[in-house]
């Protein structure tokens, strides 16, 4: 988990992605990228979630009463996502976390340490922002950064090795409404058309029940919404008997029909609810092709939501969510 300063003006306070859309995040997301830690892999926030403006309407320093007033929504999110190691960009979201549990660490020193904090790993960095480049430059913080991965690689390989790298109990449902859309289409399906109809019967589940089948990540994508649990390196996993194939300059995927002992196909874990949703969508959607499918959802109320934000706030939402996560009762 990375915790930084607040939202930029010109970056998350219009992208509503934390360190996306301004220098600051460029500088971050170039950081990350060179040491091979993925956005995907890990969650991004702020010691203050909402921009602090000076008069003149440009960023300001978070005051420590704006800090204190965010403090309970950091500690909140701090315990329910769990994160083994917690990474501070800079000074403010490094005060930030001492007002959540104390600590004697300071940026100057604490830089490419581990230090124990809320039971967990604290690691100080310096803020990714142009200013701090002066102080630490580039390189630098590069090599800081490296310092970080080493430690996540180390930990995600002690984690494969106790848990059998499980995945996450809603990457596992996605997996069971991708297998029963695989199972539909024993001719292959191209692997633009699995995510495209995925997001269709989320909808289709939304409008039914008001629920979604899954709270799995969706993003907002070149070709439209994006699942992140879906990624080609995930989905032999979530989807046993997958095979994946090139067809040219598609990605076109067939499912292997697996048996057990007695001879029974594997029957994918839905509900009558989930399944009547896919169905409604394998009916009207399943044999269309992939110009029609992105059409559908881009034709979406929540794709169209996002495209009319990006038009009148010039941003660039592409990672941002396109759907909302739903909390079952």
């Amino acid at each position: 988990m990375f915790v930084g300063e607040a939202p930029g003006r010109l970056g998350a306070d219009g992208s509503h992605l934390p360190f996306h859309g301004d220098k600051s995040g460029h500088n971050f997301e170039r950081l990350i990228e060179q040491v091979g830690i993925s956005r995907y892999e890990v969650f991004v926030t702020n010691a203050v979630l909402c921009n602090p403006k000076d008069e003149r309407g440009n960023n300001a320093t978070p005051t420590p009463a704006e800090i204190a007033n965010c403090a309970p929504f950091l500690k909140e999110t701090v315990e329910l996502l769990d994160p083994a190691i917690v990474v501070t960009l800079g000074a403010v979201a490094l005060k930030a976390c001492n007002a959540l549990d104390t600590h004697a660490i300071s940026l100057r020193d604490g830089v490419r340490t581990s230090n124990p904090w809320m039971n967990r790993t604290l690691m100080p960095v310096y803020h990714p922002g142009q200013r701090a480049m002066i102080h630490r430059s580039f390189a630098n913080q590069l090599s800081d950064y490296q310092f970080i991965a080493e430690n996540l690689r180390r930990l995600s390989k002690r984690r494969k090795k106790t848990s059998g790298g499980k995945p996450r109990p809603d990457a596992v449902k996605l997996g069971h409404v991708a297998r029963r859309i695989l199972q539909s289409n024993p001719a292959g399906l191209s692997y633009f058309a699995l995510h495209k109809l995925c997001f269709l019967a989320e909808l289709a589940s939304l409008e039914a029940t008001g629920e979604r089948l899954t709270n799995a990540y969706v993003v907002r994508q070149k070709d439209g919404p994006y699942f992140v649990d879906l990624h080609l390196t995930k989905l032999s996993e979530l989807v046993p008997g997958l095979q994946v194939r090139s067809a040219g300059k598609k990605i076109v995927l067939y499912l292997v029909t697996q048996q057990d002992l007695l001879g029974n196909a594997p029957i994918a874990q839905l509900t009558a609810s989930e399944e009547a949703a896919i169905a409604s969508v394998l009916v009207k959607y399943g044999k269309k092709p992939d110009d029609e499918l992105k059409t559908a959802v881009y034709l979406s109320k929540y794709m169209r939501a996002l495209l009319r934000k990006e038009r009148s706030t010039g941003a660039n939402l592409y990672n941002a969510a396109v759907l909302p996560f739903v909390t079952k009762e």
